[in-house]
């Protein structure tokens, strides 16, 4: 295994480059292939050329073509970015061709750009899985050519983030190219030649900036000039008829010219390919060879053409030495003209955004268990490729047509099924690896273990042997590095059943709902990146108390109000209708008035205004203002028990809302099943939940970047042009990954919420905040994907809101909060006949391989292998709180000692990496430049020479270590 690249593509001769100050414009020619990872086709049918019909695109001929062109002349030089198709197409490849093409990329004519398993999107990520597929396409470069991709190329996804940009930093680019910026943006910059600029995306982290390139006009390779496409070739063949070379040429270089007059250095960066490009890359590289040899003959065009890449364009561009702007917002919303803000794929199908963020949590699970159970498991390391399923699913899922839900729906079943297969391999290893974990050195048997994957549908086979007289131990996962004390609830087939752990019995509440239905509720103690199991056996009737079962009720007419409250917080709703009505913090006693509703947007089929239609990507609502979604009351129950008391508010089977509130939870947890979306009346809608408040909020809100950083959200604003207001809603919705809140800075209030997935957000009014839930689209909105967003399903999302002070630990309040929900504590059962007493005599009941929780505000983000064979091992830590200009405690830098993490294991070697664990830390050499702003410093180590390590606010550090078992 390479555990460190040599930079980045090693050039057997670089390009002549006319310096700046000539009049010599250089014009890079770079020609590349956009490879959607599935989006109108499946990821394999993209690949191997099927359906036809449908798109024509065949990957694997593109790359068959491309080889054979880049093999017959030296001077061609090719991009390729998409791992996870370049991975099949290199496995398919004999030795030879192989060796073919690792010389291509050893002398810079084939050279990866991007290099994730694929070019991921940017709204709906959550920035775990940006990382992981970057790694995991990253390795594999690493593996087969010893080298890492050193610029980023995001010239398609619908808006880019603050984080994307520091991820970027942080693995070592020297340059992010994007292609979509709004429209509004996009038109100063091409007057004021602001195409280019540094930036710098983190707060936190400012040396992470990154030097950022606009392309002129998209990704696609100038008109007239696709001669795979239909476009006419270049004929310079004076025996011949139709010669055009000159035409062809002079036409090229005007496009050459007013490309150039955006730009601030005597280079322009050209593209020459588009979707799916190159599967006869003969009829582009011969063309292109004519037109460089006829420009580049002719010295009074003052134009140099030259085969290029993205790295060389902006080494060129950096040896320049020009002084750059400095940028710190994001690009969202990001809008195509005044009636289009793709703000409707924040929500496109959502359940699909939850199951992306449930199996995220997963592969973290599987991969941390494997890694820490090796002294127990000495074959563990045997499951690897079990694994990659996931592991490469989940890579594949986080394409800007795959989470982002703009893909045509056999393809979303596509992206489902993957995941399916990936979740059930984990679990094959999860049995393996718990399950000889809780038998131990023992000579007792082996458990079997079993998974619920369908528990948030309160669906769980295994817990109907209770009615069998069968006790069901329940092993909770916690895959965080702090210990967490948290509610659990399991749904169970009677009212009458007992907790116990290896301590004995503990408190429990088992509610019975109106339905019949029965759930158990209790406190778990799980350790740091461990387990402790509990086990639910049938309880006899005389062993129950009556304070353990509570039954939902409706509640009193006589009564004007409900009130849920705990040590901590105080919530009111209204008797009648069930509504919340007010929050208290009754730590601070504080309170603010809160309304809560369900409402709706129409959809746009177009109008006599512009014949835009509300779609996959578009949100273009009929009206400003949405109508209510639930327009008679619910039918109201409420649960008053020990560990946790509910109000219910049910409309039908396809609307219901449950507030829950825990006995020792300083949070509001808020459950809601929305779909499948009714559209008997011939119409699509969108669901939202609004939330009116009585903070003064001056407009503006808060929503986190791909679950970092926190950006500052002023209605009808921009930060960086003076933005004119087209669309008053849709104009004004922003991802939203994890988090949200609104801030009163007079009565130092906040509400924050926290999310399950991916959603969008709004405050369209003060005090105000509405997140969408769901949608459902019966027009196809012109952006490609070719039908509409008909889906019908039901999700059932879980939101918690925080009332708390604005003050030094805000962050505290919902940054560990955050990830808790985004990894929950993940549960494998077993059955057993023994009593509860006789089991945990004969299994290890807790599990925990730390010595210690990690120091607060430290979370141990990855540890995984880095491949299958080596005792190499990826760990990642992760400071969790950000400098937000408001809290002072929380954000400090926080000392960690490696070689003290673990229980059972001496680290024997400490390695400091890029973000994606490919090349040491001291090789990253990434390039200088000149900005109007205060120059940051360079990334410095964090690692001492005694394994210590300093984490500053946001910052993520990589490590490479090896373990030896104690």
């Amino acid at each position: 295994m390479t555990l460190v690249c040599l930079g980045a593509m090693v050039m057997a001769g670089k390009p002549n480059i006319a310096p700046m100050g000539s009049n010599i414009l250089n014009v890079h020619l770079v020609a590349h292939t956009h490879d959607d990872v599935g989006w109108l086709k499946t990821v394999d049918e993209y690949y191997y050329g099927a359906n036809m019909s449908i798109q024509t695109a065949g990957v694997q001929y593109t790359l068959d073509s491309v080889v054979t062109g880049l093999l017959q002349n030296p001077e061609r030089r090719f991009i390729y970015v998409e791992i996870a198709f370049f991975m099949r197409w290199w496995r398919e490849q004999t030795p030879a061709t192989q060796k073919s093409v690792t010389e291509l990329v050893r002398n810079g004519q084939l050279e990866f750009i991007n290099g994730g398993w694929c070019m991921n999107d940017e709204a709906t990520t959550y920035y775990d899985d940006i990382i992981d597929q970057m790694t995991l396409g990253h390795q594999f470069i690493n593996e087969n050519f010893g080298v890492t991709p050193k610029i980023g190329w995001h010239i398609d996804p619908f808006g880019h983030s603050n984080a994307q940009s520091a991820i970027f930093g942080n693995i070592g680019f020297d340059a992010f190219i994007i292609g979509r910026m709004d429209y509004q943006d996009i038109d100063w910059r091409l007057q004021d030649k602001q195409m280019e600029f540094m930036w710098r995306g983190s707060r936190s982290n400012p040396e992470y900036q990154v030097f950022t390139s606009v392309l002129r006009a998209m990704y696609c390779t100038p008109s007239g000039f696709n001669f795979e496409g239909g476009d006419d070739p270049i004929q310079d063949d004076p025996n011949l008829f139709n010669v055009n070379i000159q035409e062809r040429a002079e036409a090229f270089i005007a496009v050459a010219q007013e490309y150039s007059t955006h730009y601030q250095s005597n280079n322009v960066l050209v593209p020459m390919g588009c979707d799916f490009a190159y599967m006869n890359a003969n009829m582009y590289f011969k063309n292109l060879d004519k037109l460089i040899a006829y420009i580049n003959a002719n010295p009074q065009y003052n134009m140099n053409l030259l085969y290029s890449t993205p790295s060389i364009y902006i080494d060129a561009v950096n040896a320049a030495n020009l002084t750059w702007n400095v940028k710190t917002d994001d690009l969202f919303p990001y809008a195509d003209g005044p009636y289009s803000y793709w703000t409707g794929y924040f929500v496109s199908r959502p359940a699909l955004k939850g199951y992306v963020r449930q199996t995220n949590a997963l592969l973290h699970v599987t991969e941390q268990l494997m890694v820490t159970s090796q002294s127990s498991i000495p074959n563990v390391q045997s499951m690897f490729p079990q694994v990659e399923v996931l592991r490469e699913a989940q890579g594949v899922a986080q394409h800007h047509d795959a989470v982002a839900g703009t893909e045509q729906q056999h393809v979303a079943y596509d992206y489902a099924q993957r995941l399916s297969i990936g979740q059930y391999s984990a679990y094959s290893v999860l049995n393996t690896v718990v399950g000889q974990l809780l038998a131990g050195t023992s000579s007792n048997p082996i458990p079997s273990m079993s998974f619920c994957p369908l528990l948030n549908e309160s669906s769980c086979p295994v817990l109907d042997y209770l009615v069998f007289n069968t006790s069901v131990p329940v092993v909770l996962y916690n895959s965080l590095s702090w210990t967490r004390y948290e509610y659990v609830n399991l749904p169970v087939p009677i009212a009458q059943v007992s907790v116990s752990n290896n301590n004995g019995a503990i408190k429990s509440q088992t509610t019975v709902e109106l339905d019949g239905s029965a759930w158990v509720t209790f406190v778990a103690e799980v350790p740091p990146m461990g387990y402790a199991t509990y086990i639910i056996a049938p309880a006899q009737a005389e062993e129950t108390t009556a304070a353990d079962v509570a039954e939902a009720a409706t509640p009193s007419v006589h009564d004007s109000q409900i009130v849920l409250q705990n040590p901590f917080i105080s919530v009111r709703f209204d008797a009648t209708t069930g509504a919340i009505v007010s929050i208290t913090n009754v730590t601070s006693g504080t309170y603010i008035n809160v309304t809560q509703q369900f409402m709706t947007y129409a959809p746009s089929v177009g109008d006599s205004v512009s014949d835009q239609c509300d779609g996959a990507y578009i949100f273009r609502p009929v009206n400003q203002e949405p109508t209510a979604y639930t327009t008679t009351n619910p039918t109201v129950s409420v649960v008053n028990g020990p560990e946790v008391s509910t109000i219910t508010r049910f409309w039908n089977e396809n609307m219901v809302q449950i507030f829950r509130l825990y006995a020792n939870a300083y949070f509001l947890e808020v459950e809601e099943t929305v779909g499948p979306i009714d559209i008997s009346d011939g119409l699509g809608k969108e669901v939202v939940t609004r939330y009116n408040t009585s903070l003064n909020t001056n407009n503006t809100w808060y929503s986190d970047s791909n679950g970092m950083e926190m950006q500052q959200r002023i209605i009808n604003y921009r930060p960086s042009w003076n933005y004119t207001v087209m669309q008053p809603t849709s104009g004004n919705y922003v991802p939203l990954n994890a988090i949200t809140y609104l801030q009163d800075t007079n009565q130092n209030l906040q509400l924050t919420f926290i999310t399950d997935r991916s959603r969008s957000c709004a405050s369209l009014g003060n005090g105000e905040l509405e997140m969408m839930l769901h949608r459902r689209t019966l027009m196809d909105d012109g952006r490609g994907v070719g039908e509409p967003m008909n889906e019908s399903t039901q999700i059932i999302t879980t939101t918690r809101i925080v009332f708390h002070q604005i003050n030094n630990d805000a962050q505290s309040f919902y940054r560990p909060l955050a990830l808790a929900h985004q990894h929950p504590l993940f549960p494998v059962f077993t059955t057993t006949t023994y009593s509860s007493n006789v089991w945990s005599s004969m299994y290890q009941g807790t599990y925990s391989p730390l010595n210690y929780d990690l120091p607060q505000g430290i979370r141990l983000l990855t540890l995984q292998w880095l491949d299958n064979s080596d005792s190499a091992i990826v760990l990642r830590l992760q400071n969790i709180y950000a400098i937000d200009g408001q809290d002072t405690v929380d954000t400090q830098t926080i000392s960690v000692d490696i070689t003290t993490i673990f229980a059972f294991y001496q680290v024997t070697s400490v390695t400091e990496m890029n973000l994606s664990a490919t090349m040491k830390l001291a090789a990253v050499n990434r390039l200088n430049w000149n900005t109007n702003s205060a120059n940051v410093k360079p990334v410095q180590p964090s690692l001492n020479g005694d394994f210590t390590v300093q984490i500053s606010p946001m910052d993520v550090r990589t490590y490479i270590i090896t373990l030896e078992s104690n």
